[in-house]
Order: C-alpha cells, then sequence, then structure tokens
C-alpha cells in the first residue's frame, strides 16, 4: 500500500477488496473484453442490482479538470449524507480537499484501468469510519476516459 494525498491509500490488491468492489470489477472486466476499458453502454445498472446502492457514474470533464456525477447509489448517499447528483467535484470540495481529489483524478486518468483506494471519512467528521473505493473508467473511443464508474464500501 501507498500512502497518496490526504491520507487516502492507493491500494494495489484488487482481490482483497471489501464487498462489492471485486464483483463491480468482474463486472467491468466483462464488459471490457478485450479493450481497454468499456464504453458507456456496456453498462447497464439494471444488471446489476444488488451493487446499485454502493455505485457513481460520473462524467469526466477536461477543460478544467473535473466531473459531475451522474449517479449516486442510495448506501453513497446515506453515509456521505449529501446525494451530489447533476453536481460536480469542484461544487462539491474546496481547498486542500479538492486538490487532493483532482490529483487522484489526473493519477488516474494517466493509466486508466482499475484504481482502488481506501481512507476514513474524516471529511464528514467521521474519522472513525473506513472505506475502500475503486474507480473504473469508460471510454468512447477507447483511449481517453469519458465517464467513471465507481463502487464504495464501507468495511
Amino acid at each position: 500500500m501507498l500512502i497518496v494525498e490526504g491520507g487516502l491509500t492507493l491500494l494495489t490488491d484488487l482481490d482483497a477488496l471489501a464487498p462489492p468492489l471485486p464483483q463491480l470489477i468482474a463486472y467491468w472486466e466483462r464488459k471490457r473484453g478485450s479493450r481497454p476499458m468499456p464504453v458507456h453502454t456496456d453498462i447497464d445498472p439494471i444488471e446489476m442490482p444488488r451493487l446499485l446502492p454502493y455505485i457513481a457514474i460520473a462524467d469526466v470533464m477536461y477543460d478544467p479538470l473535473d466531473i459531475r456525477y451522474r449517479l449516486m447509489g442510495t448506501r453513497l448517499v446515506e453515509m456521505g449524507g449529501i446525494d451530489r447528483t447533476g453536481e460536480t467535484l469542484r461544487s462539491g470540495h474546496s481547498g486542500e480537499r479538492l486538490e487532493e481529489r483532482l490529483a487522484a483524478l489526473e493519477r488516474m486518468l494517466a493509466s486508466p484501468g482499475p484504481v482502488a483506494l481506501g481512507g476514513r471519512l474524516d471529511w464528514l467528521n467521521r474519522g472513525y469510519r473506513r472505506f475502500e473505493c475503486v474507480h473504473l473508467p469508460l471510454s468512447e473511443d477507447g483511449e481517453r476516459v469519458t465517464r467513471l464508474l465507481a463502487a464504495y464500501a464501507f468495511p
């Protein structure tokens, strides 16, 4: 494990992630086939009803770098205390927290593939509560990431 910005830890053993993260990675792998990453139309939330409460889907914007949440699962809303559907990363974070999140996003976009992080919900004053998350890229052309499919677990 490697500590990255803001106490986030890069998790390299994807098989050791808390449920339901391995299930989402397996789904993403099936959908991508031999391509670097699936396109967003390959992903059908109806095919993964048990994962939906833990999932977020976001559009990636490049100028300036940001994401806009298209979907926030009910468990994410419950744990975060807010539904960020329709909001951007920049509208939900500021200062050091925003810079940490943008740096993590840049890292994900630099080498598209599954990226798993762990940490504590300290920005919600819940530092006693751990989380793990996995971010999976989606692309329209197979090269540039246009959406992120993410899931969170609270072990």
